[in-house]
């Protein structure tokens, strides 16, 4: 199970440390955030960049969450979270189990990489999205981004992650 931490952007990395070294062998968890690869194009040169996914939240996978949920509220070091009574809630498991078919090991979502059909079609040979292409919203060629919509913490968003064209110059 998946709980969220909702933290000041820019401070997921910190807080994970934080919370990685706050929390005891016994509730077996293991903290992340969520970051993408994608493609942008500086001085005329394709380069493979990292973001955030979800800026402002950090993940922790856990079969005991009220136990993390208990730890943290106890911990001296709320500064780095937002409000102390609810900084903390269980993501459904359906939206962990989505995430789950796009991250790896760390929470990085990797490259995909995507062929344009004769007939205009675009067809995902590879990568993270391949597992979730019935969500593909729009794929943006020139930016080199797929909109993917989902269900996350109660709400619709729109997803962008990273696509390399197949055959085109790395």
């Amino acid at each position: 199970m998946w709980c969220a931490v909702h933290v000041k952007d820019g401070h997921e990395a910190k807080t994970e440390a934080f919370v990685s070294g706050l929390l005891s062998e016994e509730v077996n968890a293991r903290c992340f955030h969520l970051t993408r690869s994608r493609r942008k194009k500086y001085g005329g040169q394709w380069r493979t960049v990292r973001e955030a996914l979800l800026p402002g939240y950090v993940f922790i996978d856990t079969d005991r969450p009220e136990e993390v949920g208990r730890e943290l509220k106890r911990t001296s070091g709320p500064e780095l979270l937002f409000d102390t009574d609810a900084f903390v809630t269980t993501v459904k498991t359906e939206e962990s189990e989505f995430l789950e078919l796009l991250i790896d090991e760390a929470g990085e979502i990797g490259l995909s990489e995507v062929r344009v059909e004769e007939d205009g079609r675009i067809c995902c040979l590879s990568g993270p999205l391949r597992k979730v292409s019935h969500l593909v919203r729009k794929m943006d060629l020139h930016k080199r981004i797929a909109e993917v919509e989902a269900e996350f913490m109660g709400e619709r968003q729109v997803l962008y992650l990273g696509i390399e064209i197949a055959g085109q110059e790395v």
